[in-house]
Parts: C-alpha cells; sequence; structure tokens
C-alpha cells in the first residue's frame, strides 16, 4: 500500500472518529435534569393565572386517599420522587397503555423506598377505594411503590391543571372529564419541584423516565 493510500485511509479513520465522538456527546443525556417553573412549560398546559410564574414553583400542599384507604399528603411523600399520571379503571384506550408501561417502572424500583407512583382517577364517583384496590390486583400494582388515588373533583381538576400541568388549560371544561386522555407523565423531586414530563404510552420515552429517575437519585441538584 503506497503512502498516498495509507494518508488517506487514516484521514477518514480520524474523521469517522470525530463524527462519532461528537454525535454521542450531542446524544448523551443529561447528568442534571432542569426544573421547570410555569413559565418555562407550553402555556397552552399551564393555568392562565400561573403563566407569569418563572421561579421558586412547587407543587405544595394536597390530600387524596390511596386504594389502600390511607389519607396522602404531601407530607407523605416527604424524601420520595414523585411519578405522576392521570387516568380512570374503566378508561379502553391509552390507560391501558399506560399502566402497562408505568409497571415496567415499578419492577425497575421495587423495593427503592426513594420512590413513589401516584397514578389519579379522574373519576371518583366511580373509582372508589375498592374498585382501585381490584384494579391494583388485578394490574399487578405494588402497594410499597405505587398508589392508586382518588379525591374530590375539584381537587384533580387542581392538581391536574395547577399542579402537574398535565393538561391543556381551558380543554375540555364543558365536559366533566375534559382532560381524562391525557397520556402525560410527570416527575416531581424530592422538594416538590417539576423536574420532567413523559409519553406515558411510548416506551422509549418511559425508558428516559426510568434514567431521569435515576439521575434524580444520584444528584437531586438542578441545572439552571
Amino acid at each position: 500500500m503506497n503512502r498516498k493510500n495509507l494518508l488517506l485511509i487514516s484521514l477518514t479513520a480520524i474523521v469517522l472518529i470525530a463524527i462519532y465522538s461528537i454525535g454521542g456527546y450531542i446524544m448523551r443525556e443529561p447528568e442534571r435534569l432542569p426544573v421547570y417553573n410555569p413559565a418555562d412549560l407550553n402555556p397552552e398546559l399551564v393555568d392562565s393565572s400561573l403563566r407569569r410564574v418563572g421561579r421558586n414553583f412547587k407543587t405544595g400542599s394536597f390530600s387524596v386517599v390511596n386504594h389502600l384507604g390511607d389519607t396522602i399528603t404531601e407530607k407523605s411523600v416527604e424524601g420520595k420522587i414523585r411519578v405522576v399520571n392521570f387516568f380512570f379503571t374503566t378508561c379502553p384506550s391509552i390507560c391501558i397503555d399506560m399502566t402497562r408501561e408505568l409497571k415496567r417502572v415499578q419492577d425497575e424500583f421495587k423495593g427503592d423506598a426513594r420512590l413513589i407512583l401516584m397514578s389519579h382517577t379522574v373519576m371518583p364517583e366511580v373509582d372508589s377505594i375498592p374498585v382501585l384496590r381490584h384494579y391494583a390486583e388485578i394490574n399487578g400494582i405494588d402497594p410499597s411503590i405505587w398508589w392508586l388515588v382518588r379525591a374530590d373533583e375539584g381537587e384533580i381538576q387542581r392538581l391536574a391543571r395547577k399542579v402537574y400541568f398535565a393538561v391543556k388549560d381551558g380543554y375540555g371544561e364543558a365536559d366533566d372529564h375534559g382532560f381524562i386522555h391525557t397520556e402525560n407523565v410527570v416527575i416531581v423531586d424530592t422538594q416538590g419541584r417539576l423536574r420532567g414530563f413523559y409519553d406515558g404510552t411510548d416506551a422509549e420515552d418511559i425508558q428516559r423516565l426510568i434514567h431521569h429517575i435515576k439521575i434524580l437519585m444520584k444528584d437531586d441538584t438542578p441545572r439552571y
């Protein structure tokens, strides 16, 4: 092989290595997650009263009852990372997919007391405690890491629209349950700050969620 061909091969190899390295750097996930405030989000997801809030937003106080009959408040989740979504037990479509995908999260972190999954029913008049308990049993939901929770309609609306921003502002207000088909899943850190939003029906996005949970477990410091 002459020197010209050898030089050409060497240059090609250098270029390929550089492209691979740059691509890997671009595709690498962040080692710290951003902190989201209402002003950072799609305005369609934010209640109009909160759209100018650009710092120090936290999920604050709440009160729900889980499928074991226990009252759950912000005190119950102190020191825990929360994964939150909205569903109802008779949903024939996306709720089934979300439950399947969140089972993967449960199985990945089973036995880890640093994490809690909270699935809020948006049909509390149908999803009583016994109904939620039955749904948990038939879907293999482990109550040590995953709670199905209910509250009155007003509290659920507040949580979905003004706390977790899981549904478009004003969407379906003429409907009793205009937001029941939201696939949004939200991750909240141990300090009550919003750290990520995911499509609960998408396997790749749930894998990203799993990775982000691990990042939060290592370092809960925000990236600004």
